[in-house]
C-alpha cells in the first residue's frame, strides 16, 4: 500500500487514537454503584476475573443480554455458547435458542470487542437495564472530559495526522457522543485534525452506510480508503467487505493473520505504519 493509493482515512476514536485505560475502572465503578448492594461484590469478582482472563465472558465473545448467555461466533455463525457459570450448552440447546443468525444490535447482543462492554455486560447480568448502563457510560464520559482524566497522546500521532491531511481526507467515526469526543480530541491535540466527524455512529450496524456516505461525499473508491480501528466487528470487518484497506489495533492479541491489512498492537505502533503513507 502506497500513500498515493490512499485518498481517505477513517479513524475510530476510543481505543484507536489514545492508549489510556483508567476510564474502564471508572466506568465499572459507575455501573457497580447502580446495582443492589448484595450484587456489588459479585460484580467486582466477575470484573476482575474477566480482566484476568479467568471468566467465561472474554474479549472476543458476545453477550446475549436477553438469554444471559455468552456466545462465540465463527464467521457469523454461533459455534459455542456458555452460561454465566461457564457451563457449555449442548448443540441441541444452541439450536433451540438460536434458530437464525445473530448480529450485534447494541441492545440484546453486545460484542465484547473491548473493555467498554465488560462492565455493562456484567451489570446487565445482575439486573441493570440498558438505560442504567448507558447512564453510567455518560457519567464516565463526563469524567473523561474533566481535568482528572489525563491524556498524553501517542508520540508523533498529532504531527502525523496533520501531515497526512495534506494528502488525504481524514474522517473520525465514533460511537461516542459529540461533546465528550470533542473534549478528548482537544486533550489529544487533535481538535482540528479531521475534515469530517461522525458521532454516535451506531457501529457495526451502520458502519457500511457511513463508509458509503464518505465514499460519495469525497469522491473516493473503497480501495482508496483506509479504515483504522481497534474493534474487528465494528471497524474492520464491515470495511473489508466493501473492499477498503484496514489497520487493526489489536490491543488484546485476538487477531488472526488476514483479519486486516495491517495489524499492530497499540496506537503508538500504528504511527510508523501511517507515516509510510507520507
Amino acid at each position: 500500500m502506497h500513500g498515493a493509493d490512499i485518498k481517505a482515512i477513517v479513524f475510530d476514536l476510543d481505543g484507536t487514537l489514545y492508549e489510556e485505560t483508567e476510564h474502564f475502572d471508572y466506568y465499572a465503578e459507575q455501573v457497580a454503584k447502580r446495582l443492589r448492594e448484595a450484587d456489588r461484590r459479585r460484580f467486582w469478582d466477575d470484573y476482575r476475573a474477566v480482566l484476568a482472563d479467568c471468566h467465561p465472558l472474554r474479549i472476543g465473545s458476545m453477550y446475549d443480554a436477553k438469554e444471559d448467555l455468552i456466545v462465540w461466533l465463527e464467521e457469523g455463525e454461533v459455534r459455542e455458547v456458555f452460561r454465566w457459570s461457564g457451563e457449555p450448552l449442548t448443540k441441541r440447546e444452541i439450536e433451540t435458542v438460536y434458530t437464525k443468525p445473530v448480529a450485534v444490535d447494541l441492545d440484546r447482543f453486545f460484542s465484547i470487542g473491548d473493555l467498554w462492554w465488560v462492565p455493562s455486560s456484567i451489570g446487565r447480568h445482575y439486573g441493570l437495564t440498558n438505560e442504567d448502563t448507558y447512564a453510567a457510560f455518560l457519567e464516565t464520559r463526563e469524567w473523561m472530559m474533566g481535568p482528572e482524566f489525563k491524556m498524553n497522546g501517542a508520540p508523533r500521532l498529532a504531527e502525523t495526522l496533520a501531515e497526512l491531511r495534506e494528502k488525504a481526507v481524514l474522517v473520525l467515526m465514533t460511537n461516542s457522543p459529540e461533546s465528550d469526543s470533542e473534549a478528548i480530541l482537544r486533550k489529544l491535540g487533535l481538535a482540528d485534525a479531521f475534515d469530517h466527524k461522525i458521532f454516535r455512529a451506531a457501529k457495526p450496524m451502520k458502519t457500511a452506510a457511513h463508509l458509503e456516505a464518505i465514499r460519495a461525499r469525497f469522491g473516493v473508491d473503497y480501495r482508496q480508503m483506509l479504515c483504522v480501528g481497534d474493534n474487528i466487528g465494528n471497524d474492520i470487518a464491515p470495511a473489508r467487505r466493501l473492499g477498503c484497506r484496514t489497520m487493526l489495533i489489536d490491543t488484546y492479541g485476538l487477531a488472526k493473520q488476514g483479519d486486516a491489512d495491517f495489524i499492530v498492537a497499540s496506537t503508538s505502533a500504528c504511527v510508523p505504519v501511517l507515516r509510510r503513507l507520507l
